[in-house]
């Protein structure tokens, strides 16, 4: 049997929201009835690549709109070894913000980058952003530039 690790968070109603649409995003994608841990376990390994994925300046910016705090409680638990991923990587995380970046935080940090991923910007409208929110929030949806040149050119 594989160790957990069990948690109750206090999180606010956007963070709740990601939540959830992180969980509709894949459950549509693997065609199969996701939960939150099972979103968690599955990308915790995606967590250590956040600071090679994103500016910090978005990612900071994430955590002031989609705020770790709040008065929605969530209960998840989640294998040890995903746990000790994105606490490790919630370390890494602060020293690069320059802030205190908690579990909560990294997880929606992994989720930020799930919606990036899924190419998702209509979920902003679902997390229940307001329009001045969402504008300020978009700006965040983006990967870090790369050295990588296409060697074709889009097609429109």
């Amino acid at each position: 049997m594989t160790a957990e690790k069990a948690y109750q968070i206090s999180v606010s109603d956007h963070y709740f929201r990601l939540t959830t649409e992180s969980i509709r995003l894949l459950s549509n994608k693997h065609c199969l009835y996701y939960t939150l841990p099972m979103v968690i376990n599955e990308r915790a390994d995606r967590v250590t690549y956040l600071l090679d994925s994103y500016d910090a300046e978005d990612m900071r910016n994430h955590l002031r709109i989609i705020s770790s705090d709040g008065g929605t409680e969530i209960e998840f638990t989640i294998f040890k070894a995903s746990a000790d991923t994105i606490e490790a990587a919630a370390v890494a995380l602060g020293e690069v913000l320059g802030q205190r970046v908690l579990l909560p935080d990294a997880v929606s940090l992994m989720l930020f980058d799930l919606i990036v991923e899924r190419n998702a910007t209509e979920v902003l409208t679902k997390l229940g952003l307001t329009a001045t929110e969402a504008e300020s929030y978009q700006v965040s949806l983006k990967k870090k530039d790369t050295n990588v040149i296409p060697l074709r050119p889009k097609r429109l």
